[in-house]
């Protein structure tokens, strides 16, 4: 793989995970602010665990593929866009949450990732993402200038774990969130 784009199709060795995705939100939808805090929004939510999802299908799919190499390696992360224009979008606006909602999903620390590429696509009947995670060997990875050599820095073990799947939030009606928040609610007419 020396362009960095590989055929997302089936994996090459044990240490790459290739999915295809939905498009995440937009940067301009994926915060709200909720009592002047900024959090994800619905559709990041949504979208980190259409994620989830889709690793956890794919970890069924491929039993032989051994999650706690993600941890213990460096790691690529190729994001092929396919947008259904090429204008409408900036091509690195995605990044980051995909990035975020993969390495979450997996259990893997995002700071493993030393190599990122990105491209933008095409495809007006099928928007989507194509993402492939490959680890790295040590002569994959050089982290300092020429003249310091090629020293690797060694990785520190982590326990592979499964990542824990988040419970659903139990739906709160509007007199419990009154008397939680101390509103005062109006009795409402009836007509």
């Amino acid at each position: 793989m020396t362009s960095g784009v590989a055929c997302m199709d089936k994996p090459e060795t044990a240490g790459q995970l290739a999915l295809t995705l939905p498009l995440p939100p937009s940067v301009n939808h994926l915060y709200a602010t909720v009592q002047g805090r900024r959090v994800l929004s619905r559709d990041g939510r949504t979208f980190k665990a259409c994620v989830a999802e889709a690793v956890e299908n794919w970890l069924e799919e491929h039993p032989a593929f051994d999650v706690s190499l993600l941890a213990q390696h460096y790691l690529a992360l190729t994001l092929l866009f396919y947008f259904a224009t090429a204008l409408r979008r900036d091509l690195d606006g995605g990044l980051k949450i995909a990035q975020d909602a993969l390495c979450e999903a997996l259990g893997v620390n995002d700071n493993l990732v030393l190599e990122i590429y990105l491209s933008k696509r095409v495809d007006r009947h099928h928007p989507r993402m194509e993402v492939l995670l490959t680890t790295l060997t040590g002569e994959q990875v050089h982290l300092g200038a020429a003249s310091q050599g090629s020293a690797v820095p060694a990785l520190a073990a982590h326990p592979a774990k499964r990542p824990k799947r988040r419970r659903r939030r139990k739906q709160r009606g509007l007199e419990e969130l009154a008397a939680r928040h101390r509103w005062e609610l109006e009795p409402m007419a009836n007509d």
